[in-house]
């Protein structure tokens, strides 16, 4: 049958080139009008510097202020929060096990850590610069099982993003009680 149609239709082609020019342009902005939108959705993507975590299951918005990214523990953890989140304004990001205690550590030294290093990129904000206009979310949440372990990698988050991320802290885009804690202090 295909094959009949396509016979057919390539001999009606050629018999009227006129329609067949219009068919053709009709084809090639449309073609240009899909590269163009997936291009749109490739929404604030780093242009130069390295590319996004891997793990990082990204939200579709290009509203910065509108964007949430989650930090998750584990890949379980992560996968669930992928299935249940809103893919147009939230993110998820799992994290594998604790990561470094970064608090006594120097800023330029933390990124040494593949788990800080790839939060770091996933933000878009270097540990201990003050300026945070690469800021890819307006909200970062830590999701964290409610035992010891679970405690311990928030406790570790909040104490990387309080040391380390403190302007995107003082700037309202993470608050946890831990964060309003330290800041009295």
């Amino acid at each position: 049958m295909a094959g009949v149609v396509k016979d057919s239709f390539s001999l009606w082609l050629n018999q009227h080139t006129a329609e067949a020019e219009a068919i053709a342009e009709l084809c090639i902005n449309n073609a240009q009008s899909r590269l163009k939108a997936s291009k749109k959705v490739a929404r604030k993507k780093i242009t130069s510097g390295p590319a996004l975590p891997g793990k990082l299951a990204d939200c579709s918005t290009e509203d910065v202020t509108a964007g949430e990214l989650f930090l998750v523990e584990g890949d379980s953890a992560g996968g669930s929060a992928k299935q249940a989140r809103d893919r147009e304004f939230q993110a998820i990001m799992p994290l594998r096990g604790k990561i470094l205690n970064t608090w006594e550590v120097d800023s330029s030294e933390i990124l040494a850590s593949q788990a800080v290093h790839d939060i770091a990129i996933a933000l878009g904000v270097d540990p201990g610069i003050s300026k945070i206009d690469g800021l890819r979310y307006g909200k970062i949440c830590i999701l964290a099982d409610a035992d010891s372990d679970g405690l311990h990698i928030a406790t570790l988050l909040c104490a990387l993003f309080v040391k380390h991320f403190r302007h995107v802290v003082e700037a309202g885009h993470s608050m946890s009680p831990c964060h309003h804690f330290i800041a009295s202090i």
